[in-house]
Order: structure tokens, then C-alpha cells, then sequence
């Protein structure tokens, strides 16, 4: 799986902590990715076909519309789940150990914040993924027409 190391650069309590951020396997991705977007869209988000064609980068702008509708407890399900993905390297002298996150790592209310921007942007791609996915066979169940596949 991808992993990326996030330190946490801004002044304060939390600074120089170290996280490691490790994208969730495919299918629990893939998973995470369409409820989190049949979530938002319960919630009143007016996700649809823009979504399917914004792109990785469109998409990472997109976060606040998707996690802004949801039902707290789907929001804190989708982010919850999202944290699964981040460890903490606790001692700088043993930069290979990592451990899982517990609230007390976070003095901070920013750091909690931070890290939960760097571990979507690992799995941004996946909400791409289920867009295109959904966005079809929702067309095609309210008997709309689906524009047709693109060719490769």
C-alpha cells in the first residue's frame, strides 16, 4: 500500500510530530469511497456528474460539499474510518517505529485537522473511482440516459 510520512510543520504543541498515512487496499477504498458519497448525497449534497468529471484535483476541493451534508454519525464514520489509516512515529531516536494514533496525540486542534486533509488526499482518488461508478447507475435507475463510455 502507498504510504506517506506527514510531519506536522506549524508552531505549536503538535510541531515535529510525525505521522505515517498508508492507503487502505482497494476494495476497503473503493468501500469507503461510495458510502461516503451515497452519505453526502442522503445528507442533500448536490453531488453528481461534476464530480465525476472534476478530476483528482477538482476533487480535493470538493471535501467540504461532501463531508459539509453528512449525518454525524456517517461523517464520523467516514472519518473514523479514514484515521485507521494514520500512525504515529512516537520516538524520533527509533524512526521505525510506529504505533496506532490515540486522541492524546493531538494537543492541537489544527494537527487533528491536518492529517485528516493529508490521509484524504491518499484516498481522494477512490471518491473519483466510485463517482464514476455510481453516477452511471444512478442515471440508468431514474431512467436517465448515461452518457456512454469513453473509449480507450
Amino acid at each position: 500500500m502507498k504510504t506517506i510520512d506527514y510531519t506536522h510543520s506549524k508552531p505549536g504543541a503538535d510541531h515535529g510530530k510525525r505521522f505515517c498515512l498508508t492507503r487502505m487496499d482497494a476494495f476497503a477504498a473503493d468501500q469507503w469511497a461510495r458510502h461516503t458519497l451515497q452519505a453526502a448525497i442522503r445528507g442533500g449534497a448536490r453531488i453528481g456528474a461534476d464530480l465525476a468529471e472534476a478530476g483528482v484535483a477538482g476533487l480535493a476541493s470538493l471535501g467540504i460539499e461532501i463531508f459539509g451534508f453528512m449525518e454525524e454519525t456517517d461523517l464520523d464514520n467516514a472519518l473514523n474510518r479514514l484515521m485507521q489509516c494514520v500512525t504515529i512515529r512516537p520516538d524520533p531516536a527509533n524512526p521505525d517505529l510506529t504505533r496506532a494514533v490515540i486522541a492524546a496525540d493531538f494537543e492541537e486542534p489544527e494537527t487533528l485537522g491536518m492529517v485528516r486533509s493529508e490521509v484524504f488526499r491518499l484516498h481522494v482518488g477512490f471518491l473519483l473511482a466510485a463517482a464514476h461508478q455510481l453516477f452511471p447507475v444512478v442515471a440508468a435507475l431514474l431512467g436517465e440516459a448515461a452518457p456512454p463510455p469513453s473509449s480507450v
